[in-house]
């Protein structure tokens, strides 16, 4: 099984020292390092190291600071090591999930991911309702509103049949389709009775 090391700081100036110390005191067989930001999402050496695991290999950093961008990318790789059965260690942080305190780290991480999934959850439906309350009317136009408010719009309008598709979030042939359900020429303008007559329907 291969310990794979993985060493990050944000400057050309700053040193590995400290961590390549404690990663080689480790015992790691390869040592990825890095000069990027930590907000920075496109970690080339990081990558590297990620697709080199293989289940059963462990991969140790220094820090998690090292790693993370924050929360929710710690918590998506530390899925993603369980999922592949990839061991971690964090050397400053005294997590390793080699141990049973370790497989209990990966649970609590586990639960923290379940937890923000249920809250993000929970704040879209509050949104819903909310929405719903007020009178909103949610997700796309029916089929059948869509077609009346366009006809509308293209005959009592100077709307231009682009605006008025996009307007009424349909596609420019189906338009025409639904003045041609309604024997309606292209370019006629102004008849508010075949307005009713949709309308009416």
């Amino acid at each position: 099984m291969t310990v794979i090391g993985y060493m990050r700081v944000s400057t050309p100036q700053q040193k590995f020292d400290s961590q390549e110390r404690a990663l080689q005191k480790y015992g790691v067989d390869i040592i990825y390092q890095e000069h990027v930001s930590g907000t920075n999402s496109n970690r080339k050496e990081l990558n590297k190291a990620l697709a080199l695991l293989k289940t059963g290999d462990t991969f140790v950093i220094f820090k998690l600071d090292r790693l993370a961008r924050g929360t929710k990318h710690l918590l998506s790789l530390m899925d993603e090591f369980e999922k592949r059965g990839i061991n971690f260690v964090s050397i400053q942080n005294h997590i390793d999930t080699t141990t049973p305190m370790g497989k209990f780290f990966f649970t609590v991480m586990g639960a923290f991911a379940e937890m923000e999934a249920e809250i993000i959850r929970e704040r879209v439906k509050s949104g819903l309702d909310a929405a719903r309350e007020n009178g909103k009317t949610l997700g796309r136009p029916t089929r059948e509103k869509a077609a009346t408010k366009a006809v509308q719009l293209y005959l009592t309008t100077d709307l231009t049949v682009a605006a008025i598709a996009k307007k009424c979030r349909i596609s420019v042939p189906t338009l025409y389709n639904y003045l041609a359900q309604e024997n309606i020429p292209r370019n006629q303008r102004g008849h508010l009775k075949k307005i009713k007559q949709v309308a009416n329907k």
